[in-house]
């Protein structure tokens, strides 16, 4: 099997699975563990790596080319239909990365799952949906990371540069935000984890916990269901998806959805309360390996990121002793001197922990306790 774009845990998970294993990297990626079989290939480049799948993974006659990474996503898919191997649809990687795309199946097949929405160059349906609901959330058609996305009161608040097809304006849709973690084989989805998501100003993510403590059996269902629908209008009926919904009463709204596994640690939450071992099982079932679950060992869990207003690091706190829950990991990505910059996306969080507690309103109290710990001080940037 061959593996785009892996960073060293998803190949760490992946070095258990049967057969041999070649990962493709990008030039100056992190390296993989010592006697990992890797091959260097700017697969961002889709002619130049499609050369280099007929070239060069051709021969090594490989029977699946998956990939984990989101912009690894589409090469993989699109290497895998070239060599007729296992792989995901490519058209259905297409439909997940492209929102408007996304948008227009889903109108068409499960309309019920949409927000209203409009393409950012429609000016007449940009003019009536801002008309109709008052306020709008902008994004970009192709984007991630929570990267670009705001609440406008109408289409002028943006910029004339995004007022173009680059953008999708969509109804904001009421509710708390939950993440699905599911597998399908054969068309047939199963629902691996659910996270309840806690997000800033501006949409970016700072807490998933899991199970979900705002939402009740009955719920987790509805929200299952709304999942294989979503599936199902896509197409995708073979492969891990990660998907993002809103919840408001009954009613659930598809945000987005990716032929991957989530981010931000959600493998490890679905690890510590499930057993299942995610990333192994999300790679697996290209080569029919399964999926391996062994013991849960906390009865909830959470990814907490840590944030600072913006200026310079004077101090840096060590994991704090939390009084409903426990720290089981911590990575701090600054220290004193470092520049912090304003909350605008994923990439500007400041580490991540990973907490554990024995229920969910535990977990919930451990990450308000966390949350509200001043963990990374700064003072304001000198002004020149």
């Amino acid at each position: 099997m061959v593996i785009v774009g892996a960073n060293p845990t998803v190949a760490r998970a992946a070095a258990s699975l049967p057969g041999e294993l070649v990962h493709v990297q990008l030039p100056g990626a992190p390296a993989l563990d010592p006697g990992t079989r890797v091959l260097t290939a700017d697969f961002r480049d889709l002619p130049a790596f499609l050369t280099f799948t007929d070239e060069v993974l051709r021969p090594l006659r490989p029977t699946a080319v998956v990939s984990l990474t989101e912009f690894g996503l589409e090469p993989a898919a699109l290497a895998a239909r070239l060599l007729g191997v296992t792989g995901v649809d490519p058209a259905v990687v297409h439909a997940t990365r492209d929102k408007l795309a996304m948008r227009r199946i889903l109108e068409r097949e499960a309309p019920h799952l949409n927000p209203a929405f409009a393409a950012g160059d429609d000016t007449a349906a940009v003019d009536r949906l801002f008309a109709v609901h008052g306020r709008a959330v902008a994004k970009p058609v192709d984007g991630v990371g929570s990267t670009s996305i705001a609440l406008v009161e109408s289409a002028d608040a943006l910029p004339a540069e995004r007022r173009t097809a680059a953008t999708l304006f969509e109804q904001f849709a009421e509710g708390r935000e939950f993440s699905v973690e599911a597998l399908s084989e054969s068309g047939r989805h199963t629902v691996i984890g659910i996270a309840e998501k806690g997000t800033a100003d501006g949409f970016v993510e700072v807490s998933h916990m899991m199970p979900p403590p705002s939402l009740d059996p009955r719920r987790q269902e509805l929200v299952a269901r709304a999942v294989g629908e979503l599936l199902d209008a896509l197409g995708l009926t073979d492969g891990p998806s990660h998907t993002e919904v809103m919840v408001d009463g009954d009613k659930v709204v598809v945000i987005e959805t990716h032929t991957r596994l989530g981010g931000d640690g959600i493998a490890d939450l679905v690890q510590l309360t499930t057993g299942v071992e995610w990333r192994r099982a999300a790679l697996g079932w290209a080569i029919g390996a399964g999926v391996r679950r062994g013991p849960a060992t906390a009865a909830a869990a959470a990814t907490v990121f840590l944030t600072a207003p913006p200026g310079r690091v004077t101090a840096v706190a060590p994991p704090p002793a939390l009084t409903r829950g426990r720290v089981h990991a911590w990575d701090l990505t600054v220290r004193p001197g470092d520049e912090v910059r304003p909350l605008r996306s994923s990439a500007d969080r400041l580490g991540m922990a990973v907490l554990t507690a024995a229920g969910t309103d535990a977990c919930a109290a451990a990450v308000a306790e966390l949350t509200a710990r001043p963990v990374v001080t700064t003072a304001p940037a000198p002004r020149l």
